[in-house]
């Protein structure tokens, strides 16, 4: 399931008395409602959703997503409601259902008069094996569509600022960040970022010469993402196999033309069309390729969107000097094909 735009009012309600109330009030409105349940959906769905119904019993997970606006809580008659919960996600105003379904149709209005869509969208980027070059690709994806964010998603990486050639620029990192109990100011968090000259944004892992406390978790990558959802723009995130972030709209599945990476690479494909996640699956050929694009679509079961051609030239010039400003002509065009599939125009 994926969603573009502020179309659609997401009921994430765990209460089963009080769902089908608030679906029944939110479909008055004439906007699109959507119900989720599992924590997967609502954190891909939530922040871009018009508003949100929660429960009790969701509002601190959708409140972490980085959500601070259009939240309302409700609960089923006769109540209690919860204040304290409503506090703690900033839900703008509680209601009991049905009682106050008028009261809450009011609100939903407002909200509807108010949204500002925006126009952003979250691409994931993983290799199906390790060493296949997804964090180049993801590097590559940024600076094509820069201005862009690029979020290393991956604990222990090394540090995407490095591979962009940042790694001396000021600027925080991962450690840096108060996510606290939710998000971060979209706007702030990408002012505080290093950039690149033209215009991607890193937030990366950090290094130190002794042992680090600092562990990167699934539920502060998705925070992040949330948050960056507010704002317009492009978003591109390195994450480690098999671990896919809640609030990524697309995932890009990168394989070599070898037999043991496209076996792993079907695997994941099959996954993801089993959790309706949108994805495209590209073939990179490195120094042997023992299978041509027929062959991987064959085992795969989908499509190859783009094809990396070897660039010789490419690992020792990253190796030396971060990415190049100008991107070879051949990863150059698959990232075009890629953000074409992915859906993202400039």
């Amino acid at each position: 399931m994926s969603r573009s735009s502020q179309d659609f009012i997401l009921i994430a309600v765990a209460d089963e008395v009080a769902r089908p109330e608030a679906a029944h009030a939110a479909a008055v409105t004439g906007v699109e409602v959507v119900t989720a349940e599992d924590p997967r959906d609502i954190a891909r769905l939530a922040p871009r959703a018009r508003a949100v119904l929660v429960c009790a019993a969701t509002a601190a997970h959708v409140a972490a997503l980085g959500r601070r606006t259009g939240l309302f809580l409700v609960a089923a008659d006769p109540g209690p409601i919860d204040y304290e919960a409503g506090l703690r996600c900033h839900a703008e105003q509680a209601f009991v259902l049905p009682s106050q379904a008028p009261e809450l149709l009011t609100a939903l209005g407002n909200k509807h008069a108010q949204v500002k869509p925006t126009r952003h969208k979250t691409i994931a980027v993983t290799g199906a094996c390790g060493g296949v070059g997804a964090s180049t690709l993801a590097a590559a994806l940024a600076r094509h569509a820069a201005p862009s964010v690029l979020v290393d998603g991956i604990h222990g990486s090394g540090g995407l600022d490095l591979l962009m050639g940042l790694e001396t620029a000021n600027g925080a990192r991962w450690p840096d960040l108060q996510l606290g109990g939710g998000g971060v100011d979209a706007g702030n968090l990408v002012q505080a970022l290093p950039a690149t000259h033209d215009g991607v944004a890193v937030l990366s892992a950090a290094r130190a010469g002794m042992a680090d406390p600092f562990t990167l978790t699934l539920d502060s990558v998705d925070r992040v993402l949330g948050s960056l959802r507010t704002r317009d723009g492009l978003t591109i995130v390195d994450v480690p196999r098999g671990v896919i972030p809640g609030a990524a709209d697309h995932v890009v599945v990168l394989t070599a033309a070898e037999v043991r990476p496209v076996a792993a690479a079907a695997a994941m494909v099959a996954q993801l069309h089993a959790d309706s996640v949108p994805y495209q699956l590209v073939l990179r050929h490195r120094g042997w390729s023992g299978l041509g694009v027929e062959d991987v679509e064959r085992i795969c079961h989908a499509d190859v969107s783009a094809e990396i051609p070897l660039i010789r030239t490419l690992p020792k010039s990253t190796e030396l000097g971060g990415l190049p400003g100008r991107l070879p002509k051949g990863l150059a065009q698959a990232c075009g094909l890629i953000l074409e599939e992915a859906g993202w125009f400039q």
